[in-house]
């Protein structure tokens, strides 16, 4: 008979999310790795948003929907919980009511909807044999914790940045006192998940960084050597690509481009990418008269956006922190960018050090400092030999520090050591 694979759940705000690549990339991995990976995600993408090519409908075990598609079946299961184990219920609930007065309204309903939740996917975990479950992001850690309050699945967490642990955390604390592993994106989220908890957690935290397969764009253009290289002096192409929030700087990049507009130099920006910030970045560029040289087509699949980077001379992101607090973790857009050989343009912020070296795949400048990020470009932009050099140097240290089969395989073996401290009984 064939082995039988182990089960484990992926717990998810939005599946499958073209700004969440990383977190399909490690369950392919994990499923590659021999696992059977199940998702129970809140809602889904809209369809047509996810590259079929990248993440086809058989690359996981199964998907379950919270709503609209078992919106009943969760209500009835919260009812049946209550009358069945009332003492169990509202202990686990308890937990989630004490927030009411530490949280703003929305976000509290919001925290007692994923209780609500991870009660109704409890008894389908359960009932699917799933020993363990992971999560990604503020969401699914708050399903996840509600499901090991009520029943004592063990679960695990990735930590990435802003929405689950730089601002306003919700039940951080809880959630690493009572997970079996603590992912941390980057060394700098490490760091801080350890000292914001008071050293009390160390032994839990794993670095293990996003990962990126080096030959993923030409396993989706089904071509090499699609990268547009013009002689110096020549119309230069720079590409960015990310949500439209504050946190991306993109009103400093718009910025950095009228400055390199007003040295009369010949290039465009695309902007690839969508969100709430998306009027005021088209104001920005219509502001300075720049409609013709920042180009926004919206958000993209991953096969496009891979098109856009071989085109591209040069990659921007100036990430910033943000007034709420509000940052990257570790963007990984940039290694996308990386493994296509792009030289890169970015800020002193977060993660992004590790990734970018200074001088060598690529510049990094202060955030917020357009005319430092012009000065950067501009460098760039004149000289060839050091685009070329960069943007290799750059794809040889994608593949060497952050190629995603090594990352997978360092989760699977938390998981695997996770699962057997379950079977001991710890």
């Amino acid at each position: 008979m064939p082995e039988r694979k182990t089960k484990i759940g992926y717990l998810l705000g939005v599946f499958p999310a073209l700004s969440m690549t990383f977190v399909m990339r490690e369950i392919r991995g994990l499923a590659a790795q021999g696992f059977e990976v199940a998702v129970f995600a809140v809602k889904r993408q809209p369809d047509g948003e996810i590259d079929p090519h990248f993440f086809p409908p058989d690359a996981f075990g199964s998907c379950m929907y919270a709503r609209p598609d078992c919106f009943a079946s969760h209500l009835w299961s919260n009812l049946k919980a209550l009358a069945l184990h009332p003492r169990r219920y509202f202990k686990a609930a308890g937990l989630f009511w004490r927030q009411v007065f530490r949280l703003e309204p929305a976000v509290f309903l919001r925290l007692l909807y994923h209780f609500f939740c991870g009660v109704g996917f409890a008894e389908q975990i359960r009932r699917a044999g799933i020993a363990h479950l992971h999560c990604h992001f503020e969401t699914g850690s708050n399903i996840a914790l509600a499901i090991h309050r009520f029943c004592s699945i063990p679960f695990s967490f990735t930590a990435h940045a802003s929405g689950d642990i730089f601002v306003k955390p919700v039940l951080l604390a809880e959630k690493m006192a009572s997970a079996r592993f603590v992912v941390a994106v980057c060394e700098y989220t490490k760091k801080y998940l350890d000292s914001v908890t008071a050293y009390r957690h160390s032994a839990k935290i794993v670095r293990i960084y996003n990962g990126v397969d080096v030959g993923e764009p030409e396993e989706l253009l089904g071509a090499k050597g699609c990268r547009r290289k013009p002689g110096a002096g020549a119309h230069a192409r720079i590409v960015s690509v990310g949500r439209l929030i504050g946190c991306k700087g993109y009103g400093t990049l718009v910025e950095t481009c009228r400055i390199l507009k007003d040295r009369e130099l010949r290039f465009t920006c695309e902007i690839i990418g969508a969100g709430p910030d998306s009027r005021i970045v088209t104001e920005l560029a219509a502001r300075w008269n720049l409609e013709d040289t920042v180009l926004l087509p919206g958000a993209l699949p991953l096969s496009k956006v891979y098109k856009a980077l071989g085109r591209a001379d040069i990659f921007a992101l100036l990430s910033e922190i943000h007034i709420n607090g509000y940052r990257d973790g570790f963007p990984t857009v940039l290694l996308e960018a990386m493994v296509t050989a792009l030289p890169v343009v970015a800020t002193w912020i977060s993660g992004i050090p590790e990734m970018v070296v200074h001088g060598r795949t690529g510049l990094l400048v202060p955030e917020r400092d357009a005319e430092a990020a012009a000065a950067a470009l501009e460098r760039l932009m004149a000289d060839e030999e050091l685009r070329l050099q960069m943007g290799e140097a750059g794809r040889l240290r994608a593949l060497e520090m952050f190629d995603g089969h090594s990352q997978h395989s360092a989760l699977a073996a938390l998981m695997q050591g996770a699962l057997r401290a379950g079977q001991g009984g710890k």
